[in-house]
């Protein structure tokens, strides 16, 4: 109730802050195009018509106006005394740190500072902001070497101005975002019984983002610019630091803040990512160019949509931090057809079940931690969703690098280290999973029983001397075998121990089975599904995202006919890193066979039989029939003829078969090859659809 009526008597902070901030930021649209401050549209930018910019002075100034006056209240307007209270040591570090990025901002806005002179400049923030007692001094009550804490700080600082800059690219979206953090966060801070002052704070800094997003909303008639996303960095790289070095500082109390802020630092990792992935991959593809099969494999290769086009890439290489158009709200943007405001809303959305999840986990971690655990796997989930293009792109640069030999070490040399980190993961998941008894019963002795047998076994038994992108079902089989081995071993190593009271020292034999049972489900499963999303993405995954991304008119709507062994093999070739970006779109099988019909095989259904081709055409036009078997009859294979000639459809086959080595043979094969990616139809075959049967 105290907290409540606290609230309510100093609310009219927060609405000061919102009154001067929209009343200052449409002085700004006024003011600022007559002193050169305008935002003209080229490059990337997204916006049709020159608008003002460098609007972050407004909701800057209406902040420090409304916060003055609360800390006027605090220390009875003797100003003397601001820095005896925790709020006041907070403002001093912000005021000072934020006066150079301030000017940094607006000298920006208006002539383009070098980046790295605005490095510099965001470097002396971070010191400044240090030395004036902000920054993370402490972590779980270990005091850092000021030389640590120093360099963490300035670090931090920098990351996350920089992560509020890349993400302010759509009207609204950054200013939006700071606003639900810091509601996000006051929230935390009431829920755990922190300081009101500080709710205060974040509350006003609340009134003053909105405030501008009045006037900056789509469509904006002001932007922000540096001046104000920076700003906005430095204000969340302070209260982040500041709780995190709080005493007693818990797991909670460093995840609220970092996933509040979840969007923008989650943005910038990607853009790293995405930059270095293809940066790499333009360093693989100079260092094929003098093998043309190389050269023609790698000019389908990554660019926006996980593809990199030859020729631009020779001319323009790009950079780690070069900008492009794949963050977020671009991809989001994409997504909702070019609407502006239904993308940033998404990203509203995306912010808001970021920060309730985290708070929810904070409350439920301990009394429920199954549920808990769920959340974060949903969590996982929904993050990986959003860096498809970032993975997409990453397993293509991989399926095309291994193809050279030279590269495919790389691969094979990674899994020992993947498959160990894949145990040692299982093994503190379920450490968090336990209850806090149990966990205390956990030692060294626990990590080597449940974790070293799988690499010792995995390490001599020669499953490493494995191609895992080529693996048979055999080397799958001995995986499994191995496993169950190292397993054995483990749960006999367990409950050695347990006997000597070594480890779970007072758990029933029941307990101990379970956590062992724990420990191997996941195992298991986390070594299965890593290969198993390896070949995934390497095929399936890639060449779906290439057809999903790529124009439609492009695309060859292809039918297969034959749902035997020649169209499991056809469809193995299709979907192998070799013809990522062939555009054959599969729309399904026909089969003469009645048991199929109606049936999924192979991944695709069975959309009838060769008496069902017009009625499929008629629902859903194809240029292309593949016959995948020999097994056909002559009345059906003129049946599908006559209907490939009327329809001008293009009718192939794909051999499946064993034939005789013989010469002629093979080159007459060969001169009738098909390159997987098409481009233009030969005029002589067009009038021919049957070519090759």
């Amino acid at each position: 109730m105290e907290t409540l009526k606290h609230l309510i008597a100093n609310s009219i902070y927060p609405l000061a802050a919102f009154a001067v901030s929209m009343i200052l930021t449409r002085i700004c649209i006024t003011v600022l195009p007559h002193l050169g401050y305008m935002d003209i549209p080229k490059g990337r930018h997204i916006h049709k018509k020159p608008v003002p910019r460098a609007g972050g002075v407004g909701f800057i100034l209406a902040f420090w106006f409304s916060i003055m006056l609360y800390a006027a209240k605090l220390c009875g307007g003797d100003f003397t005394k601001l820095a005896d209270q925790n709020v006041g040591q907070f403002l001093i570090a912000l005021g000072g740190a934020s006066v150079i990025l301030f000017f940094t901002g607006l000298y920006d806005d208006r002539f383009d500072m070098p980046s790295i002179i605005k490095l510099m400049l965001h470097i002396a923030a971070g010191v400044t902001l240090y030395f004036l007692g902000g920054g993370i001094r402490t972590v779980f009550d270990y005091t850092l070497p000021w030389y640590v804490a120093l360099i963490v700080t300035v670090c931090w600082t920098i990351g996350i101005v920089n992560a509020f800059n890349l993400i302010d690219g759509l009207d609204g979206l950054a200013a939006g975002l700071a606003s639900i953090s810091s509601i996000c966060i006051a929230t935390w801070i009431l829920l755990s019984g922190g300081n009101l002052p500080m709710v205060i704070l974040l509350f006003t800094f609340c009134g003053a983002c909105l405030g501008f997003l009045v006037f900056n909303f789509s469509p904006a008639r002001i932007f922000m610019g540096d001046t104000g996303s920076m700003f906005l960095g430095l204000f969340f790289a302070m209260t982040s630091m500041d709780q995190c070095s709080r005493p007693a500082v818990t797991v909670a109390a460093l995840l609220v803040p970092l996933v509040a802020i979840g969007v923008p630092i989650f943005d910038v990792i990607l853009a790293i990512w995405r930059r270095s992935v293809r940066r790499f991959g333009v360093h693989m593809l100079k260092e094929n160019l003098n093998d043309a099969e190389a050269v023609a494999e790698l000019e389908h290769g990554i660019d926006s949509t996980g593809r990199i086009e030859l020729k631009s890439v020779l001319k323009n290489e790009s950079g780690v931090m070069d900008a492009d158009q794949d963050h977020l709200h671009h991809r989001l943007l994409r997504e909702s057809h070019n609407k502006t405001s239904r993308a940033v809303l998404l990203m509203y959305a995306i912010s808001v079940v970021f920060s309730l999840g985290a708070i929810a986990l904070t409350f439920i971690g301990r009394s429920m931690p199954a549920l808990a655990f769920l959340l974060v796997i949903i969590g996982v989930f929904f993050t990986l969703r959003l860096a498809n293009i970032e993975l997409l792109a990453s397993m293509s640069v991989v399926t095309q690098g291994v193809r050279f030999p030279r590269k495919s070490f790389i691969l094979t040399a990674a899994h020992p280290l993947i498959d160990f980190l894949m145990v040692t993961v299982s093994f503190f998941l379920i450490y968090a999973l336990l209850q806090k008894p149990v966990r205390a019963t956990y030692n060294l002795y626990m990590f080597l029983i449940m974790v070293v047998p799988y690499f010792l076994v995995l390490i001599f038994s020669g499953i490493y001397r494995t191609y895992w992108l080529r693996a048979g079902i055999d080397r799958y089989f001995r995986l499994l075998k191995l496993l169950f081995l190292a397993a054995c071993i483990s749960f006999i190593l367990l409950n050695v121990f347990a006997m000597k009271d070594w480890v779970l020292v007072g758990l029933s034999k029941r307990m101990v089975v379970i956590i062992f049972l724990l420990q191997t489900s996941f195992t298991f499963a986390a070594i299965i599904t890593e290969r198993f999303l390896l070949h995934f993405f390497e095929s399936f995954a890639i060449r779906s995202y290439y057809l999903k991304n790529s124009p439609e008119a492009s695309q060859h709507n292809t039918v297969i006919y034959g749902g035997g062994l020649g169209c499991r093999m056809y469809i193995n070739n299709l979907y192998s890193s070799r013809h990522l970006s062939c555009p054959f779109h599969i729309l399904g099988i026909v089969d003469e066979d009645p048991s199929l019909q109606k049936l999924n095989v192979y991944g695709f259904r069975v959309l009838g039989t060769s008496d069902d081709l017009e009625k499929l055409y008629k629902k859903k036009p194809f240029d292309t029939i593949v016959l995948t078997t020999v097994n056909i009859s002559n009345e059906s294979i003129d049946k599908v003829r006559t209907f490939a000639r009327e329809h001008n459809v293009r009718l192939t086959m794909f051999l499946s078969q064993e034939y005789p080595a013989d010469l002629d043979f093979f080159n007459m094969l060969q001169s009738k090859a098909i390159n997987p990616v098409v481009e233009e139809e030969d005029p002589d075959e067009q009038d021919d659809p049957g070519l090759g049967l």
